[in-house]
């Protein structure tokens, strides 16, 4: 039965929405942009609409996974930790690595979000709170999914979750920095694009401080629940 939901972790997962997405909309998003099938390049080659929809869907496969082990998986099985946390992370592996894409991808960050949210809520709510800030003072995606990569790891080490579910948080942020290199190349080389901001509009301080507010929130609740 394990195998069977670690299989159907990864199926799911590599279910390319992005890619189907742009297909309705009569564009392949491997060709414009980045070439990635991930929410940003589709925002930017199709809109907020078609970028938030891929967004969502692509939390929701993550999400998916380990909830798939917990149904699946008796819980009076010896390792059903460990069982959990493989179809987290095969729902992650499915959507870098997709069957259906002949072996690629996208980066991940948001199907890791979807993972790490059925393994440890507070620390996936955390690491989204520390993305927007890095997002708002910097106005680059790839920068924010950089910082929260680590910043997730040291979540997933700093509270008490199973070791199953730290080591799995660790091997899938590890995963997605990989898959950022080429944009830390474009970093280095100054090219990498930001978000578009309307002309006399700061970043609005307000924003940050509020996204600050809630990260130190989820921290304290991280704490107490235990």
């Amino acid at each position: 039965m394990i195998w069977f939901a670690i299989g159907c972790s990864y199926l799911l997962g590599s279910i390319p929405f992005g890619v189907l997405i742009g297909r309705l909309r009569g564009v392949d998003v491997r060709a414009v942009g980045s070439g990635n099938i991930g929410a940003t390049n589709v925002y930017r080659a199709l809109g907020p609409v078609a970028g938030l929809s891929v967004f969502a869907l692509d939390v929701s496969k993550g999400l998916a996974g380990p909830l798939i082990g917990k149904a699946l998986i008796p819980s009076t099985y010896p390792q059903f930790f460990w069982g959990v946390a493989a179809c987290a992370v095969a729902a992650v592996i499915g959507h870098i690595y997709s069957v259906f894409l002949k072996g690629t991808g996208g980066k991940g960050i948001a199907t890791a979000l979807g993972a790490i949210v059925g393994l440890a809520p507070w620390v996936a709510l955390a690491a989204f709170a520390l993305w927007g800030i890095v997002l708002s003072v910097s106005r680059i995606i790839s920068v924010a999914s950089i910082v929260a990569c680590i910043g997730v790891t040291i979540g997933a080490w700093t509270t008490d979750i199973p070791v199953a579910y730290a080591i799995v948080i660790t091997i899938m942020a590890v995963l997605a920095f990989v898959k950022h290199i080429p944009n830390m190349k474009r970093l280095a080389a100054g090219t990498e694009p930001k978000i578009a901001r309307k002309k006399g509009k700061a970043a609005s301080p307000l924003t940050v401080k509020a996204a600050q507010s809630t990260l130190e929130s989820v921290s304290e609740a991280g704490v107490e629940r235990h």
